[in-house]
């Protein structure tokens, strides 16, 4: 998975200090990076909101449309003689089938809005009971979407292997969503870089699974993209570290992330990779951590 690109690596032989001058103006720039994100962040947040209020009513039209298709069985039972009946149930299954799906994705994009709006709000990390498949999916989805609303050319297999054992976990999801969306992006933007330059035989696939082991939960993001070299991998976790072009990173994401698991969850947040192959992070977390 492709990193961002340090400005200066100290333990490079071929290192050139900067001068003072020129590591402030470099800070400047990453300064801004943070406070364009910041303004970025603010106003997504806003749109968010917006997007509240809709999506309630359509999860609520949807309800009471169910409940009116209830009444319309009621009358369906004193049409069973009538000879266009059949088709007509037929389509009232269609109709209810919709209206479910309808009823389902309004509420998954309500379950969505209100994480990220948390992650906004940054308002402290409360842990809950939160089934954590369920989190994975979506937020892997969310990604990768956010991804794609930037690059249409760009596609990759999305595997999911979720132990269904692994049920409600305990955690601060605002926060884990956190490290969730920046693994996931981290991973498309291992396989882009991959695609680009083997565009014909190469099939990008990220696969995310979860199980549950006697004393903790195991979570894993793996991509088949470039991998990552040995000099690099033990770099990864430091602030401000980042392969990445200027604008595409600001090295930050992992160094909170481990925060965030290490710290936060008491958990742990490993990497392993083999260049041209593969990259895989994996996140533990210990069941028996109690949380006040």
């Amino acid at each position: 998975m492709e990193p961002s690109q340090s400005v200066s690596e100290p333990d490079s032989p071929h290192h050139i200090p900067l001068t003072v001058e020129a590591e402030l103006a470099i800070l400047q720039e990453r300064v801004g990076q943070l406070d364009r994100l910041a303004s970025i962040g603010q106003l997504t947040a806003g749109i968010l909101h917006e997007l509240k209020n809709p999506l309630s009513f359509i999860g609520n039209y949807a309800r009471l449309a169910i409940d009116l298709m209830g009444e319309v069985d009621d009358i369906g039972e004193r049409l069973k003689d009538h000879p266009e009946w059949d088709e007509l149930s037929s389509l009232l299954d269609m109709a209810r089938g919709n209206i479910n799906r309808i009823r389902e994705n309004s509420a998954r994009a309500e379950r969505l809005i209100q994480g990220m709006l948390a992650q906004a709000r940054n308002d402290g990390a409360h842990f809950v009971p939160t089934d954590l498949n369920t989190l994975l999916e979506e937020f892997t989805k969310l990604a990768y979407q956010g991804i794609r609303a930037g690059d249409k050319e760009f596609v990759v297999s999305l595997a999911f292997q979720l132990d269904p054992g692994v049920g409600e976990v305990t955690l601060a999801p605002s926060e884990f969503n956190r490290v969730i969306l920046n693994l996931v992006l981290n991973a498309c933007y291992a396989v882009n870089e991959r695609r680009k330059k083997q565009p014909d035989d190469y099939k990008p696939v990220i696969t995310v699974a979860s199980r549950k082991e006697v004393d903790s939960i195991v979570v894993t993001i793996r991509d088949n993209g470039e991998g990552i070299p040995d000099e690099v991998r033990q770099k990864l976790f430091t602030p401000f570290f980042t392969t990445k072009p200027a604008g595409k990173g600001t090295g930050l994401g992992l160094a909170l992330s481990r925060e965030i698991i290490n710290g936060l969850h008491k958990g742990s947040l490993s990497v392993d990779s083999v260049p041209g192959q593969f990259t895989a992070f994996t996140i533990n977390l210990p069941l028996n951590t109690v949380q006040e």
